[in-house]
């Protein structure tokens, strides 16, 4: 199978809303990375799509073997690459192919707009200024050689919210590069006062009154934030993965 490259198109956009909330990353990836590659097996009526960033994630959607094949058959150049949320039985055959470096399995959840409930928020919350990015990083789970900068793309590029006491913020949350919720934190000394469910509601809120459909990913083994979706009225969607492989014997630059 030859994979073709082409730009955005109705075709793709159309193939992804087939299964719209599982794809909602690829088709974020799409609205915001213009720089992205897209690739499909026809133009018209593709059985796939293959998205490969600039940077180090990659996206995948399909229900045909031989489409994924091919996209590994793309990786030949030595190096690290990974996959963003994928359906598992995508990961498991990619994995198949290559050296393991990593694996998350998460959960995909949703916001249908009917179940926001804006009674939730008590708190008042405002967008979240890119001045405060270092702060984000430092509280970052996954903070690391690239995340500041993409927390500054993420702050002036896309919505966040955030809850200030005393001119600082003390609680907030984002939108990622694939349009998912992401790098909430709240400072240790105000946390169990329901303010994740405040800067939650207030950011779903905009998302949806800008016609979207607010989503996140949630890995396994976290205990908490699953909780804290089911209250904001978020529906447990499917099962992915995000994971990473090598090609060959690349040099990590990160560990020398």
């Amino acid at each position: 199978m030859n994979l073709l490259k082409i730009p955005k198109s109705e075709a793709v956009l159309s193939f992804l809303k087939q299964d719209e909330i599982l794809n909602l990353n690829m088709i974020g990836m799409l609205k915001y990375e213009p720089k992205a590659e897209i690739y499909v097996d026809d133009l018209d009526h593709p059985t796939g799509v293959f998205i490969r960033t600039t940077g180090y994630f990659n996206y995948l959607y399909t229900k045909n073997n031989a489409f994924i094949d091919a996209v590994c058959d793309t990786f030949t150049e030595e190096g690290f690459y990974g996959f963003s949320g994928v359906e598992d039985s995508i990961s498991e055959r990619i994995l198949s192919k290559f050296k393991e470096d990593w694996r998350n399995k998460c959960t995909l959840y949703y916001l249908p707009s009917d179940k926001l409930d804006l009674s939730l928020q008590k708190t008042k919350a405002v967008p979240l200024d890119p001045k405060w990015a270092p702060l984000v990083d430092q509280h970052y789970p996954y903070s690391g050689s690239h995340s500041l900068n993409a927390i500054i793309d993420n702050l002036k590029n896309r919505l966040s919210s955030a809850i200030f006491i005393d001119e600082e913020p003390i609680c907030w949350v984002m939108i990622h590069e694939d349009d998912s919720i992401g790098i909430m934190h709240t400072q240790e000394d105000h946390r169990r006062k329901g303010y994740a469910v405040d800067v939650t509601i207030d950011l779903c809120r905009r998302l949806i009154e800008e016609g979207e459909i607010p989503y996140l990913q949630i890995v396994d083994g976290n205990e908490q934030s699953p909780g804290l979706a089911l209250k904001c009225g978020f529906v447990p969607y499917a099962k992915c993965t995000w994971f990473g492989f090598t090609v060959g014997n690349p040099v990590d630059e990160d560990n020398e």
